[in-house]
Order: C-alpha cells, then sequence, then structure tokens
C-alpha cells in the first residue's frame, strides 16, 4: 500500500491546485517498481488542497450538525473526487497508461463514530488479480453514529488492510519521515529513523496535530494508524520524502533511503 500525501501532489496555498508533474513522477516510480518487482499495490492519495478546504468550510467532519451539512457533505465529497480524477487522467496520459482504477470509500464502507466498521473489498481484491491498480482516497462517508464523516486515506487504507494485509505500506510525503519537532519550524529537528513498540508513544506524543488546514487529525493521527496497520498485518510502514525525485522507488525496491522505518 503507498498513500502519497496532499502536500507533495497539491499546492496548499491555491485552493483545487494539483502538482500534475508531481503525480506523473510520483506514479511512475510507483509503477516501475511494481513491474521490476512484480507485486500487487494499492495506491491511496491525500486531498491537500482539495477536500480539506470544503471540509473544514462545512464541519463535515463534525457530521450532520446544522442545515448546511447535507449539502456540505456533497460538495467535499465531489471535491475530493475531483482530485482523484486528476490522478486517473495524469495515469492515463503516461506513456501506454497505468491501469488505475478508482474505488469510492464512501461506496464500499461504513463507519460508525469516524472510524470505518462495516464494508466489502472483494472487489479491489478481483481488480488487482486482473492486473488493475486500485486507487482510493479519503472520502466523505456514512456514519451510523453522526450521519457522515470523513475517512482519511489512512482510515481507509486501515480498514482495508484488516481483509487484505499488506506486505509494506509506505507513506509517501513532503518530509524525510518523523522528527522530534516540526522540521519546516526547527532547524535543529532531529529525524527518528525507526519506530517501534518501544517508542511508539513517545513518538505520538511529540508528533502534533495538523499544522495546515487537515480535518483528519495530521501526522500524529497518521503515524498511529500507520503503525497499527503495520502491527495488525506484521509488516513493515515507511514514512518517505516523495517529493524527491526516486525515493518512493527506491523504498519499493527495498533499497535503502534516508526515511522512517516503522516495524511492529
Amino acid at each position: 500500500m503507498v498513500k502519497i500525501g496532499g502536500g507533495s501532489i497539491t499546492y496548499q496555498s491555491k485552493p483545487r491546485a494539483a502538482k500534475r508533474e508531481a503525480i506523473a513522477r510520483i506514479l511512475s516510480e510507483i509503477y516501475e517498481a511494481k513491474q521490476k518487482k512484480d507485486f500487487d499495490v494499492i495506491i491511496g492519495h491525500g486531498s491537500g488542497s482539495f477536500g480539506h478546504v470544503a471540509a473544514m468550510k462545512y464541519k463535515t467532519h463534525e457530521g450532520l450538525v446544522n442545515e448546511k451539512s447535507r449539502l456540505g457533505a456533497i460538495i467535499t465529497k465531489v471535491v475530493a473526487s475531483e482530485l482523484s480524477f486528476i490522478v486517473i487522467d495524469v495515469a492515463l496520459g503516461l506513456g501506454m497508461g497505468i491501469p488505475i482504477y478508482p474505488f469510492f470509500p464512501s461506496s464500499f464502507a461504513v463507519a460508525h463514530e469516524k472510524k470505518l466498521r462495516d464494508g466489502f473489498t472483494d472487489h479491489i481484491k478481483v481488480a488487482m488479480e486482473n492486473g488493475f491498480i486500485p486507487l482510493v482516497h479519503g472520502d466523505v462517508v456514512v456514519d451510523s453514529k453522526q450521519g457522515i464523516s470523513i475517512a482519511s486515506t489512512e482510515e481507509v487504507l486501515r480498514f482495508i488492510s484488516t481483509r487484505l494485509p499488506p506486505k509494506k505500506i509506505v507513506l509517501a510525503t513532503d518530509v524525510d519521515g518523523i522528527y522530534d519537532k516540526d522540521p519546516h519550524v526547527h532547524r535543529d529537528a532531529k529525524l527518528i529513523e525507526k519506530v517501534t513498540s518501544s517508542n511508539i508513544d513517545s513518538v505520538l506524543t511529540g508528533a502534533g496535530g495538523a499544522k495546515k488546514v487537515d480535518v483528519t487529525g495530521g501526522m500524529k493521527t497518521k503515524v498511529a494508524i500507520l503503525y497499527d496497520i503495520a502491527k495488525s498485518s506484521n509488516c513493515n510502514g515507511y514514512i518517505a520524502n516523495a517529493t524527491k525525485p526516486g525515493v518512493i522507488k527506491k523504498v519499493l525496491m527495498g533499497e535503502k533511503v534516508t526515511c522512517t522505518t516503522i516495524k511492529p
């Protein structure tokens, strides 16, 4: 599983603005590694400057809280899906085209108190068996407790992993990994190269919440879910810098790079 961070493929200062060249490069790296190593892969992407802004405006992550909640949920969903179609458009334009097939979480999973509980993934498995690369993204889903909620891309991948356990999960972001403090603010921030059961609690304490507009909890939530997937699937997780050419390909190829490794 590879989750491409929204900050890596969108302009955070410009609403609904995608970095098509970055999308093309990252997809190419994933596809080249897949062809060389012959593995199946599920790709997820964040919303960046697309879904998060709309979700914050309508408080979609809080559920059906006012008279605008229902229409706001629809607007947020459509905007988030817009980036997914851009990713597909870019994939189709690369050489002979990368066979990415979209799956919308709202159509195969139901949440309860913001966590995906019920659903199915048989269609995703069959798609991979037939040579497709499933693509998912954070989505507005129906919630049995609060009416609607937002399932982050990490939460979607966590749900899928309970049915289709991965052998490796990669969070492709805009930094080299997890730091003891925000590297964008502190020059002396130190990279935490390995996360295990012995230091996960202290890492989560230091990870903090989102610094940007992010209704899904920021780095702390991402790390917690990534560790959960690694532990339950008995696989390694990696947080690596997708803005540096070649890094994601090397991680998928099993080559050494500067990143954070998460071990169950």
